[in-house]
């Protein structure tokens, strides 16, 4: 799209199109669609307002495509997940020496790189025999600076001479504070060539059918993203977090969450200010995940993971926030850190997530609903961490990714991916949660599947239906997803995606 600002349609007209019904799955006779900032007619009644209208007027023929609300990612570390378009992968499942060879033959293939330090990404220490170390890397790349970042972004492993160019001491395993403040310098790249690396990942994102995220990157601003807004770099809406370290910054700006800032641009502007994030334990495939019960070969403090804001520092910083208009995204993973979390929320009465929620009480299962608080879930996790929570958490993986069980008590469960930890990919994460698989295995714990309209609703902000007066955030697709399973289900794209009556990504 290059840096143009996409183009602005006053209406567009979808004519033979079959609107979705997510709540059964049911479909309407073709019919029209007038789209400005708004729907603004369905039916007759829209060809004629579109044949009367003094302004431009587009019409795409969707020939009985599926019309339905567009999708949202609730959780993207946008940066990091540009930033890992750009390194090279190992595998995630893979022995630390399969991982050291392919490190290897990396470097052997980048001899003549210019790369100050040589980036990799995907690793999951959760279940080697012990954590890695600097002298292990230090064999495969000699003085080649190298640094892997962990697939759950929780831990990087340096070598020795990345260490020294970092300026940081240790044994090269980090983990926690001391791994995002490593993943913050290396993501110090051209802000323009990080915004194009952006461009490209949304363009990709739109041609899924996603028409927002929320995004959860360490370091970012609204700023920044009404500068990529200006440069035709942001398809999609946008609802930009603020760790607490920024907090003092955002609440000066004033603005709520949800809102947008008035900006000299014709028309709303896609980005708005998200939620205060707080990360509140770590992640199993780390063994930092906060939990009641010890891991099977110890953890963090006392073998159980570790708190990484205190409750007391949790309940302080969500008050703030809620003076401030702003809701609140709790990074809890473990069910000590999700009880702690549901505590302060309930002690504050701000209004907001707890992120990920992967392990679950059964007495905290109905507090969601009961304290409105949504659960941002990823199902694609459930792939990535299966095999090793049955190692991990055998104890308690019957308690794990709880989807039904929460929508059941009432809880409204929002879904995303968390990329680049998973990768953006709404369809097979709605595949994930309907199947509990991934892959050609029997669905994992399926009392806690979804149903499909479930997942869908959990995919578009609780969106059922394309209406007169709603959202003009609306895709078009082939097939009806009801009628799809497998990888049939997890392969489906957009065929048109439009933001605000915008078209943002289009195969017609």
């Amino acid at each position: 799209m290059g840096h143009r600002r996409w183009d602005h349609l006053v209406m567009l007209l979808l004519h033979d199109a079959r609107i979705l019904d997510l709540i059964d799955g049911s479909t309407g006779e073709p019919t029209d669609v007038l789209l400005s900032d708004r729907v603004v007619a369905i039916g007759p009644e829209a060809w004629q307002r579109a044949a009367d209208s003094s302004e431009a007027v587009r019409r795409v023929d969707l020939d009985g495509r599926i019309l339905m609300p567009g999708l949202w990612d609730e959780h993207v570390h946008v940066g990091q997940w540009a930033l890992a378009s750009r390194k090279f992968l190992v595998s995630q499942t893979a022995d630390y020496q399969q991982v050291l060879d392919e490190v290897a033959a990396h470097v052997e293939r980048r001899t003549d790189s210019d790369e100050p330090i040589l980036q990799g990404f995907g690793f999951r220490s959760s279940v080697w025999d012990s954590n890695p170390n600097a002298a292990q890397l230090d064999a495969v790349t000699g003085d080649r600076a190298a640094v892997l970042v962990s697939a759950d972004l929780h831990s990087v492993w340096c070598n020795t001479a990345a260490m020294r160019e970092l300026g940081v001491q240790g044994d090269g395993f980090f983990r926690e504070k001391a791994s995002f403040d490593i993943q913050t310098q290396l993501s110090h790249v051209d802000p323009h060539v990080l915004d194009g690396w952006v461009g490209s990942c949304g363009g990709a994102a739109a041609r899924l059918g996603i028409v927002g995220i929320r995004d959860m990157e360490f370091d970012t601003d609204v700023e920044t993203w009404l500068r990529r807004e200006a440069d035709g770099r942001c398809p999609l809406r946008v609802e930009v977090s603020v760790y607490p370290e920024r907090l003092d910054e955002a609440i000066a700006q004033g603005l709520a969450t949800g809102q947008s800032p008035i900006t000299e641009k014709p028309g709303p502007s896609r980005v708005a200010m998200g939620p205060l994030k707080v990360i509140v334990d770590g992640s199993m495939s780390t063994r930092t995940a906060w939990c009641m019960d010890s891991y099977p070969s110890g953890g963090g403090p006392e073998g159980a993971g570790i708190d990484s804001v205190t409750p007391e520092d949790l309940v302080e910083l969500m008050r703030r926030a809620k003076a401030a208009n702003l809701q609140c995204a709790a990074h809890a993973i473990g069910d000590r850190a999700v009880r702690e979390v549901l505590d302060a929320f309930e002690t504050t009465g701000i209004s907001g997530s707890v992120e990920h929620a992967q392990v679950l009480t059964d007495s905290d299962v109905p507090r969601f609903a009961k304290l409105g608080v949504r659960a941002s879930v990823q199902p694609l996790h459930m792939v990535d961490d299966r095999d090793a929570t049955d190692v991990m958490w055998a104890d308690r993986a019957d308690r794990c990714f709880r989807f039904a069980d929460m929508v059941d008590a009432g809880a409204e469960l929002a879904m995303g991916s968390d990329a680049p930890v998973s990768p953006v990919d709404p369809w097979g994460a709605v595949r994930v949660a309907v199947e509990r698989t991934g892959d050609h295995r029997p669905g994992w714990h399926m009392e806690h599947a979804l149903t499909v309209s479930q997942a869908l609703l959990s995919s578009t902000r609780q969106i059922a239906k394309v209406v007169e007066g709603g959202p003009s955030d609306v895709i078009a697709v082939g097939p009806n997803p009801f009628d799809l399973s497998g990888e049939t289900l997890a392969g489906l794209t957009s065929d048109l995606t439009i933001v605000g009556g915008e078209v943002t990504a289009s195969a017609i």
